[in-house]
């Protein structure tokens, strides 16, 4: 498998950080790549009815991943903290499932 040109691989890193900021609804300038879910990043309410911010990105991350990168999850072997851990997944993951992690950051648009 050829590796994820740099341009093609920023460009999905922007549009990641992007997403992350339109769910949190913050600039994304602002957005610091460390900052971790549950600390700086937290939720606005929590419902069994709605999804919150964190419902809707960790769907984005069970989205685009493949079975073998489900499994990790699930098995506590892959966990995402950071902003950077999900970028760093959706690159990751569009190496194997490009057409789902364009739908969901939107990179065709």
């Amino acid at each position: 498998m050829e590796p994820l040109c740099s341009d093609l691989e920023e460009r999905v890193r922007a549009l990641a950080i992007g997403r992350v900021a339109t769910v949190f609804a913050i600039d994304p300038a602002a957005l610091d790549p460390a900052w971790e879910f549950g600390q700086e990043l937290t939720c606005s309410f929590v419902s069994d009815f709605r999804f919150n911010e964190f419902d809707r990105l960790d769907q984005d991350i069970k989205d685009v991943a493949d079975r073998e990168t489900r499994c990790r999850l699930a098995s506590g072997e892959l966990v995402i903290r950071t902003v950077e851990d999900y970028c760093d997944h959706m690159v990751a993951c569009f190496a194997t499932n490009p057409d789902e992690v364009r739908r969901v950051l939107g990179l065709d648009r």
